[in-house]
């Protein structure tokens, strides 16, 4: 597809798809995609969970160039569920322990005299406690495996959709930067999003 040069006058020293106040506007061209899955220099518009995860971890710790809509939010698919696997071993493991010792709580009078001993947890307290480290130790392993890559697409996500990437930073605002970098990661591609490609990549026009 062809996009029709501005009209000429002085019109024509204004930015590319902009006219004068009250004359029509003509199209801007797309952003530039990648029309390869296998090609990491440019992002891929309307990427597959398989194709988005395969880039996401290719990029490890590429802060530069963009990520499109659909590569960011299946890489954030992704990590949740790594992360949900240790958070449900810590949660189910936590909950187990409430539970025992609330019921150690109500039997401690009635064995306390038996001979039974209180500072054995038994069988399943054992289990309960190797449950809670295995947890605590996969969160970890995924928290610093992930933390790179997922910081790297989000400040390519943010580049596609024409803002700098210390915008991410934004989170550390409280209450509302969260907020704001969300809404910005929700933004469309936009064509002045280009100018965060690599030089090799504008000058080869692709």
């Amino acid at each position: 597809m062809t996009y029709p040069p501005n009209p000429p006058g002085p019109q024509s020293q204004l930015p590319y798809g902009q006219a004068p106040y009250g004359q029509p506007q003509w199209a801007a061209p797309p952003p530039r995609g990648a029309s390869s899955p296998d090609d990491l220099t440019l992002p891929l518009y309307g990427a597959t969970f398989r194709q988005a995860t395969k880039r996401f971890f290719k990029q490890y710790a590429n802060f530069s160039g963009r990520a499109s809509l659909s590569e960011y939010w299946w890489s954030a698919l992704l990590t949740t569920l790594l992360m949900l696997i240790p958070t449900l071993l810590i949660t189910i493991g936590a909950i187990m322990t409430a539970v025992s010792a609330a019921t150690a709580a109500a039997q401690e009078q009635g064995l306390s005299g038996s001979g039974y001993d209180l500072a054995d947890p038994g069988p399943m307290g054992f289990g309960v406690r190797v449950l809670l480290i295995v947890g605590v130790v996969l969160l970890l392993v995924a928290w610093v495996a992930l933390i790179v890559p997922s910081l790297a697409i989000a400040w390519r996500r943010l580049h596609d959709a024409g803002f700098p990437g210390p915008y991410y930073f934004l989170t550390l605002v409280p209450s509302v930067g969260s907020i704001i970098v969300l809404v910005l990661m929700l933004l469309p591609s936009k064509p002045e999003g280009q100018r965060f490609d690599r030089p090799s990549q504008v000058s080869s026009g692709r």
